[in-house]
C-alpha cells in the first residue's frame, strides 16, 4: 500500500513539473510575442512620424531627421516582420492607439511648435525604446528575438544622439534652424511662431514616439 502511495506521489510531482514547465514556455512565448508586436508597432509609428516631419518640419535639420527616421525604421520593420512570420507571431499592421493619438496631435502643429514638440518626442521615445531593447538583448527568452534587439540597439542610440544634438543646437542658437534657409518664401523671421520666453523664433526641439 505504501509503495503504491509513493508511486502516486512521484507521478503527481512529475505531472506538476510538466505543467510548470509548460507554463514557463508559454510565458516566454508570450513575452516574445509582446516584444515583437510592440517593436513592429513602434517601427510603423516611427516611419509615419518621419514622413510627417519631412512634410511639416520647419528646419532643415528636422526634415533631414525625419528622412533618416523613416528610412531606418522601414528597414527595422522589414526585419521584425520577417522574424514574426518565421516564429508564427501575428504582425500588427498599424501603430498602437497611443501612438496614433501622438501622431494626430503632432499633425495639427506647424512651424517652430512642430519642430520643438517632434524632437522632444523623439528624445523621450528613443530613451524608452532603448531601455526596452536593452532589457530584451540582455535577458530575452528567444535567441532570434534577442539577436534582433541587439542588432537594432545601435540604430536607436544613434537616433537618440542625433535628436539630442539637434535640441542642443536649437537651444544654443538665437534663431531655430538659422542659416539653413528654412523660412517660407517671402516670409521674415517675424512671421515665424515664437516659443514662450524667446525674443526670436526657434526654441528647443523635442521628443519622440516608439522604437516601438
Amino acid at each position: 500500500m505504501s509503495s503504491r502511495i509513493k508511486k502516486l506521489q512521484l507521478l503527481g510531482l512529475f505531472a506538476a513539473g510538466t505543467v510548470l514547465g509548460a507554463l514557463s514556455v508559454s510565458g516566454q512565448q508570450s513575452e516574445q510575442t509582446k516584444f515583437l508586436t510592440d517593436a513592429i508597432r513602434g517601427d510603423i509609428a516611427e516611419v509615419q512620424l518621419g514622413e510627417l516631419a519631412q512634410k511639416q518640419g520647419q528646419s532643415q535639420e528636422v526634415r533631414h531627421y525625419g528622412d533618416m527616421l523613416s528610412k531606418d525604421h522601414t528597414k527595422a520593420l522589414k526585419k521584425a516582420s520577417e522574424l514574426a512570420k518565421q516564429l508564427g507571431v501575428p504582425a500588427p499592421s498599424e501603430p498602437s492607439a497611443q501612438q496614433q493619438r501622438q501622431y494626430e496631435a503632432l499633425a495639427k502643429l506647424s512651424g517652430t511648435e512642430f519642430d520643438t514638440t517632434f524632437m522632444s518626442q523623439m528624445v523621450r521615445g528613443h530613451q524608452e525604446a532603448i531601455a526596452k531593447y536593452s532589457a530584451e538583448a540582455q535577458a530575452g527568452s528567444s535567441s532570434e528575438v534577442t539577436a534582433l534587439a541587439k542588432e537594432t540597439l545601435p540604430t536607436l542610440k544613434m537616433h537618440l544622439e542625433h535628436a539630442q544634438s539637434i535640441q542642443k543646437a536649437a537651444s544654443s542658437s538665437t534663431h531655430y534652424g538659422r542659416g539653413s534657409g528654412d523660412h517660407p518664401s517671402g516670409s521674415s523671421s517675424s512671421d515665424v511662431p515664437r516659443p514662450p520666453g524667446s525674443s526670436e523664433s526657434g526654441g528647443a526641439q523635442g521628443s519622440g514616439s516608439s522604437e516601438r
